[in-house]
């Protein structure tokens, strides 16, 4: 799966726990980190499997506090109420628990919570054997893509607290506009819909190189207008597009609501099914509308336009939640009054904070502390990042819906409710059975390592796979807490603990096998997330900014040429996101010294895994295929962790470029290699030496298109030790600069937080 952060206990939370602490480091279920188990408990709450959450929170405003309780395991009570009771899972692992405070104002805050339950001895469940068909889909070799609206052009927004006509300027998203997409040459309408809060719309499998119209219309009631044509190409990609102007709107007013703190007013996630944010309305003098309400979006901008007499007195409300205000329009500062060619700035501070989480605790049945708080660590730039959409959204974000409908298409479920509950999921063992993985192993070949991929996850992986035929692969990586350090001792230590089979977080399972009726017939990676418990999870937390939903978090690192930003929930999808495997780069392992378990000793193992994961490839010449090719190309089954690809060899020997070398193997190798190797022709780094004019956006940002902004690294963990390496390192820094544009990311310009 993705990469992900390392979050970490509070000082001091190992002598709050009256047994041994265990460290767990989170995938596929949720993220690293580490946590207590210890017998606990309540005066009402006497099971060994039951635990009292409490959560203490202040408000700086005095606004009375609202409580929403989620958990990845077992079963929660969801009461609004500071204090809840959740029931264990029966057998071993680490589980997850989740509270969103609420001042009603439009400020929130999340906190994750892990227990253990490997101490109280209960035993997993026995699940029945299920066994599922995917349903027909009538699926053809088409092409997706996002449609991205965006106002005409960027504002000059105001820079707060800084000298009088300081600017910077932004594009604003344009939230709920209306959008039709009809072919051409037939007129037949393939979509209707509205953007969301990103500005953004998901098209559904269009012809590649065809042509489409796109009519759409921003305000309420306006009747829909050509916004111009779209040719789709090969792969999934962003076309941004702007809503019509009307001749008449002679008013552009446009800002950014935030509160106190510098957060945007409102929240969105999915996991709780919480989507609320603030809006603007322009209004007369004497209150009567003259716009529909204008959802503000996801970053705290907003713009609106509307036919108004040109020196009119307005005034513009704003209201978020239980939050409401009426501000007075400033001015024309044009004589002739309200031009277009003119925008007004309007921007507004809410006088509310986010609710500050003072603690989270967990109680069993004696009363002593059970978990911890899972806390980001401490030091690390993504800390600075905005925002929980940051990571490993770029790609898209799902919901429980989309992600039900996508096992579905796999036959992992056999069918999802209006809220994308699954039903008769199948379990890890009946995934193994079906890929005879072990214990369920036939004649077929099984190759096992395990390490630790310290560069990536920090998890020690028990990684085992097969092959059952010329289109059949399988992996399935169970996974337990990576070392915190670096020594040797450690390092065995948590591999022994791994290698056992003890403190399981979750198994991602991988497979490349057909579906009849998809992708023509052919074979096509697929992803499945199981539970300590063997149960199918629909959403991981891979960096601590909460749950994020299959099979987009997936798509982040392993690409999806057929993924538009969002997987369909509605109808019979295909499950064909022409997504692709990870190599295996031993640069970024550790492994055991013990007798059996040095990279020496797995080396031969890891080229077989590296040879499946090239044969999934559709021919020997895309990127990760050339990437296992230039790891071995000596003939031997060594990976050479040395390799740099002629392309910046060439570039090292330029004085222009020089030092390419060095920056491949030590950013490009590290951190970006092997996810864009995954992510289609348009993202070889292997053959395309890196530069400025190519990366900066993605890497640096602070320009005016905030969506793109320091957009990469995708993963927060990526970000982290990149930046660790630059900041230890001038040289590398400089290095960085050359071939990025910059040694670390600028903030988003005039409001750096989302």
């Amino acid at each position: 799966m993705s990469r992900l952060s390392t979050p970490r206990l509070p000082r001091g939370a190992a002598t709050a726990c009256t047994t041994a602490c265990v460290k767990a480091i989170a995938i596929a279920s949720a993220v690293l980190l580490a946590a207590c188990s210890g017998n606990t408990g309540s005066e009402r709450d006497s099971g060994t499997n039951k635990t009292t959450l409490t959560v203490a929170a202040s408000d700086a405003d005095g606004h009375a506090l609202h409580y929403q309780w989620r958990v990845t395991s077992g079963t929660v009570e969801n009461r609004d109420a500071a204090q809840t009771v959740w029931t264990l899972p029966d057998g071993p692992g680490l589980h997850f628990a989740y509270v969103t405070i609420s001042d009603g104002q439009g400020g929130y805050t999340e906190q994750q919570y892990a227990v253990s339950s490997d101490t109280l001895d209960t035993t997993a469940p026995v699940r029945a054997a299920v066994t599922n068909t995917p349903p027909a889909v009538a699926d053809f070799e088409g092409t997706v893509a996002r449609l991205r609206f965006v106002s005409p052009n960027s504002f000059a927004f105001a820079v707060p607290g800084s000298a009088a006509n300081a600017t910077a300027v932004r594009t604003v998203y344009v939230p709920d506009v209306r959008v039709q997409v009809q072919a051409a040459d037939t007129a037949e309408v393939v979509f209707s819909g509205a953007s969301d809060l990103s500005g953004e719309v998901n098209l559904p499998k269009l012809v590649a190189g065809k042509t489409y119209d796109v009519r759409c219309a921003a305000a309420e009631g306006a009747a829909l207008a050509a916004c111009g044509q779209v040719v789709l190409g090969n792969e999934a990609g962003v076309v941004l597009v702007s809503p019509a102007t009307a001749n008449a709107q002679n008013l552009r007013l446009f800002g950014h609501v935030a509160l106190a703190d510098g957060g945007t007013c409102g929240h969105q996630n999915d996991y709780f099914g919480v989507q609320t944010a603030a809006s603007v309305q322009l209004l007369q003098a004497d209150g009567s509308a003259l716009s529909q309400p204008v959802r503000v979006n996801r970053f705290g901008d907003y713009a609106l336009e509307a036919a108004v007499p040109v020196k009119a007195a307005l005034k513009l409300a704003v209201q978020c939640e239980g939050y409401a205000r009426t501000l007075n329009v400033p001015a024309a500062s044009a004589a002739a009054g309200y031009s277009a060619a003119t925008p007004v700035e309007l921007s507004h501070t809410i006088n509310n904070s986010r609710p500050l989480l003072v603690k989270m605790v967990s109680n069993g049945p004696d009363g002593n502390v059970r978990g911890a708080m899972v806390l980001p660590q401490v030091g690390v730039s993504s800390n600075a990042a905005p925002g929980a959409a940051h990571f490993l959204t770029y790609k898209g974000r799902d919901t429980p819906l989309s992600a039900c409908l996508y096992y579905r298409a796999l036959g992992a479920v056999k069918g999802c409710d209006a809220q994308g509950r699954m039903q008769e999921a199948i379990s890890l063992d009946d995934w193994k059975r079906q890929h005879k993985i072990p214990p369920y192993q036939a004649s077929n070949t099984v190759v096992s390592v395990i390490y630790v991929n310290r560069m990536d996850l920090n998890l020690v992986r028990r990684m085992t796979a097969t092959r059952n035929g010329p289109q059949a692969i399988a992996f399935v990586v169970c996974n337990s807490p990576g070392p915190e350090g670096n020594t040797q001792r450690e390092i065995d230590t948590v591999i022994d603990i791994g290698q056992a089979g003890e403190r399981l977080v979750a198994c991602v399972a991988m497979e490349w096998t057909a579906t009849p009726g998809v992708n023509g017939g052919k074979p096509y990676t697929k992803f499945l997330t199981f539970g300590p418990d063997g149960g199918l999870l629909p959403s991981v937390n891979l960096d601590g900014r909460g749950e994020k939903y299959l099979p987009g978090t997936c798509v982040a690192c392993h690409g999806g040429t057929q993924y538009n930003g969002h997987f369909p929930d509605k109808g019979t999808p295909s499950g064909f996101i022409g997504a692709g495997f990870q190599a295996f780069d031993t640069g970024n392992y550790l492994f055991s010294s013990r007798p059996g378990l040095t990279e020496a000793d797995q080396s031969d193992a890891i080229y077989e895994l590296n040879q499946l994961v090239r044969a999934t490839e559709a021919t020997d010449s895309t990127s990760m295929a050339q990437l296992v090719k230039g790891w071995y190309a000596s003939g031997t089954k060594k990976q050479d962790k040395r390799y740099v690809p002629q392309a910046w060899l060439a570039a090292d020997a330029q004085p222009e470029t020089a030092g390419a070398a060095r920056f491949y193997r030590e950013v490009v190798g590290a951190s970006c290699r092997t996810c864009h190797a995954a992510l289609g022709a348009n993202f070889n780094w292997d053959t395309t030496v890196l530069s400025p004019a190519r990366a900066s956006v993605h890497v640096c940002g602070g320009t005016a298109d905030v969506a793109l902004n320091a957009s990469m690294p995708n993963a927060l963990i990526s970000r982290d030790r990149v930046l660790e390496r630059v900041n230890a390192d001038p040289t590398l820094a400089a290095l960085m600069t050359k071939f990025l544009g910059c040694s670390a990311p600028l903030p988003d310009p005039a409001y750096a937080a989302r």
